[in-house]
């Protein structure tokens, strides 16, 4: 018998999700941002007119990145 918890769901995400998801994360590789970078943000609620504005005002991508997070 074993005593271990069961393994939490994973989250189930519809077309929409994954299509948002898509979206943002190519808006954010658009702004000079890494892959891997541009898919936390694009995962996270990190607000893509705020990465538009500090882009637009000359913000080096590891600063904006910063500012986001």
């Amino acid at each position: 018998m074993s005593n271990s918890a069961p393994a939490p769901e994973a989250p189930v995400f519809s077309v929409e999700d994954v299509d948002v998801f898509r979206w943002r994360l190519e808006q954010f590789r658009g702004l000079g941002f890494t892959d891997a970078d541009a898919h936390d943000l694009a995962a996270s609620e990190a607000d893509l007119g705020q990465a538009r504005q500090l882009q637009g005002s000359g913000c080096p991508p590891r600063l904006a990145l910063q500012i986001l997070s």
